[in-house]
């Protein structure tokens, strides 16, 4: 039998309670004398600021926590079973591992949250009346609702959100790696820049969203609706490209050209720069697939290569000084003793990739307003990267992700790592002279010392 839900049914305490049971609940995640853990379920915390507290394994059952101040909270293995979070700042929360079943998140803040693990997937909410027999207050199953979150850079891996509505969500640059979105909606969703690699997308709804520079590698996408989706610039398995699900979504272009066109672009290429653009022509290589070519030595500085597929290519000891490869696709490619002073590769794809010996510091402009043009490199994937000896003068690495990368003896004066993942990375005999590490993810960086 259902029972409808009144405000009634929602317990709100007075100040001095509140903070009896927050001491209380500190010390029980301490494992202190006299700690309690904080039984807040069916409590009304609508608007309250519990920023930087550890509520971690508390119990939030169907908690009213509409428009809470939650920054920096920690709510590791939280019981938030059908909790109100709407409009909450969960902004850098931690939720790893916590019971988020049912509950609804619409329009919350939860830029550089961590969700590791988290179970976000549909529930049916019950309770006890005072005479102890169950009540069940929603009869139908209660999907997460997530519709409209702003969840820049959160970390969603491996976390559990199959049948949950993402609607409008805001997920650019988000961690979705090994997650499970089987018969999530994520229509109109942005997407930019996520990892979704390894993660479960059977039948999920991808209408209308934006993938612009996202890695779906061994991404499961059975049964998905990628209708009207964005893909251009992702990374995407060539057999998944081929798939029935993705023919009505916008695709990466990958248009070929022959190794005479090639030839010609070059040669017309050189032509503009010695000229200064008065003759030739700038080379476009725009969406051009370029996977396993050789291109060692191309002299194609200020060439335009975004969205470029360069998967496996050779551009070893090549002239590429502000040329552009933004989003795109550069893994397991050679660069290495490149030149790449200047070169915006925001957002592009270079795991695996060699810059042993590459120069990637910035151009100086000399001159009527004289200024310095740094290699942009924000947002990259560098995972296992070679960059032994390179040098990174100056170059925007804001949240790059160089987990396992070799940087050993590299040059990162003035460097500005802030926010990037340099996880397992080697940094042994680096320069590092005015780097900015804030934020940075640290975890087991070897300094050789």
């Amino acid at each position: 039998m259902s029972k409808s839900n009144t405000e009634s049914d929602w317990v709100k305490l007075g100040t001095a309670e509140l903070k009896q049971i927050i001491r209380d609940h500190m010390r029980f995640v301490s494992a202190k004398t006299g700690g309690k853990r904080a039984a807040l379920q069916f409590h009304d915390l609508s608007a309250l600021n519990l920023a930087g507290l550890d509520l971690s394994r508390a119990d939030l059952t169907a908690a009213k926590l509409r428009e809470a101040k939650l920054r920096r909270t920690r709510l590791c293995r939280a019981n938030l079973f059908c909790a109100d979070l709407r409009l909450a700042d969960l902004t850098h929360a931690d939720l790893s591992d916590a019971d988020l079943r049912g509950a609804c998140m619409r329009g919350a803040r939860l830029i550089d949250a961590t969700l590791h693990k988290a179970d976000i997937r549909p529930a049916a909410l019950a309770r006890y009346d005072e005479s102890g027999d169950l009540h069940q207050i929603e009869y139908e199953e209660t999907p997460a609702e997530l519709s409209k979150i702003i969840a820049h850079r959160a970390d969603l891996s491996e976390a559990r959100l199959s049948g949950s509505f993402l609607l409008q969500a805001d997920l650019t640059d988000a961690n979705l790696t090994n997650a499970d979105l089987t018969g999530a909606n994520l229509r109109n969703s942005v997407l930019v820049g996520a990892d979704l690699s390894g993660a479960q997308l059977s039948r999920a709804k991808f209408e209308k969203a934006s993938f612009a520079g996202a890695n779906l590698s061994g991404a499961k996408v059975n049964g998905a609706d990628f209708m009207g989706a964005d893909l251009r610039g992702a990374v995407i398995d060539p057999e998944t490209l081929n798939r029935e699900e993705l023919s009505m979504a916008t695709l990466p272009a990958r248009r070929r050209v022959t190794d005479d066109e090639l030839g010609e672009i070059i040669k017309a290429h050189k032509i503009w720069v010695e000229s200064s653009g008065k003759e030739g022509v700038r080379a476009d290589l725009t969406d051009c697939d370029l996977s396993h070519r050789c291109l060692a030595a191309a002299k194609l500085s200020l060439a335009t290569l975004s969205h470029a597929f360069l998967f496996g290519a050779d551009l070893s000891r090549g002239e590429f000084a502000m040329a552009d490869f933004s989003i795109a696709d550069l893994r397991q490619a050679n660069l290495q003793n490149a030149d790449l002073r200047g070169a915006d590769l925001k957002r592009a794809t270079l795991i695996g990739a060699n810059f042993s010996g590459a120069d990637m510091g910035p151009v100086e402009h000399i001159g009527e307003g004289e200024h310095v043009s740094p290699t942009n490199l924000e947002r990259t994937r560098l995972t296992n990267a070679k960059l032994h000896g390179t040098v990174l003068r100056n170059a925007n690495l804001r949240g790059a992700d160089l987990t396992g990368a070799d940087l050993r003896e590299a040059d990162l004066t003035d460097a500005d790592l802030s926010r990037a993942t340099l996880r397992r990375a080697s940094l042994t005999d680096a320069k590092l002279d005015g780097v900015n590490l804030s934020g940075a993810d640290l975890e087991g960086l070897d300094l050789g010392v």
